[in-house]
């Protein structure tokens, strides 16, 4: 059974009635002053302001309630999560070969100042075939074309690496 990558994995709270085992308890919420009652009275506080009692932190001395609709603040981690995740931009790759041809060369630039200017870090990598890997040096020109097309937007984040058959380079955007 596959995994759903869209569930929120929300920490879990004691709610109202599940709250147990105090005898005092620090109260904590928009319109609350911060203080220590007992549990009993911290129920009767969030029933008037017909909000829930939220089991913040149990591990504190009293332990820490928090008066709030549990709705809204489940909402409020949901949506705070969801935003942290979108704002992770991911890794584009462009491919290059060695003999490639300098039309083609360009719109793979052009397309890689796009993916940097949406905030996105490019890997570029050069792939040899066959006896291209002999002459690996001499091969490295038109990765080395690329970066220099794209030294208007971006610099490259580190040296040319050579793993086996490829040569990598993964370049960010300048400033």
């Amino acid at each position: 059974m596959a995994k759903n990558k869209n569930v929120f994995n929300a920490p879990k709270f004691r709610v109202n009635d599940e709250i147990y085992g105090y005898n005092d308890v620090r109260i904590v919420g928009e319109g609350v002053e911060s203080k220590v009652v007992t549990l009993s009275e911290a129920r009767n506080i969030a029933e008037d302001m017909e909000l829930d009692l939220i089991e913040i932190n149990s591990s504190a001395k009293p332990p820490i309630v928090r008066i709030a609709s549990y709705e809204k603040m489940m909402y409020e981690l949901k949506k705070n999560a969801k935003k942290n995740k979108q704002s992770a931009k991911p890794l584009k790759e462009i491919q290059l070969s060695v003999n490639i041809t300098e039309h083609d060369l360009k719109t793979k630039a052009n397309n890689a100042k796009k993916f940097i200017e949406n905030g996105s870090k490019v890997k570029v990598t050069l792939t040899m075939k066959g006896r291209e890997i002999a002459r690996r040096d001499e091969n490295k020109r038109s990765i080395l074309e690329f970066i220099v097309m794209m030294d208007d937007v971006a610099i490259p984040e580190s040296q040319l690496r050579d793993e086996g058959n490829k040569t990598i380079v993964i370049l960010k955007k300048k400033g």
